[in-house]
């Protein structure tokens, strides 16, 4: 299995763990319904991004399937991530919560790139 097809999986498998978490917290209740009820919920929030982060993880891959691409593609990713959390600071708790979300889940994905037991 090459490299970007051992991330997509891997994609995969955190925006499933983020759909699970999502729907444990709110049940049957729409992230847009819980946000008109104008109430605050940084845990649903974040696993909100978790599953976006992996979304875009996936799009991204899908363009750029080779595994010469992987590292760029990724980074630019992570990058756009980088400016929805620094943006989002200004927003409050929710967006910070789901910015961190997509971040996190871009790191999950990306630590399938490191070895788990590197040499030193």
């Amino acid at each position: 299995m090459s490299t970007a097809d051992e991330l997509l999986q891997r994609a995969t498998e955190v925006r499933a763990d983020a759909v699970r978490h999502l729907t444990a917290l709110a049940g049957d209740a729409s992230m847009c319904a819980i946000g008109r009820s104008g109430r605050s919920f940084p845990a649903a929030k974040y696993h909100e991004g978790r599953q976006s982060g992996a979304t875009d993880a996936r799009r991204a891959l899908r363009r750029e399937p080779t595994d010469a691409a992987v590292d760029g593609v990724l980074e630019d990713v992570r990058q756009r991530w980088q400016q929805t959390l620094s943006d989002a600071e200004a927003k409050g708790p929710d967006w910070v919560a789901y910015a961190t979300g997509g971040l996190d889940a871009l790191a999950e994905i990306t630590a399938a790139l490191r070895p788990s037991n590197p040499q030193q």
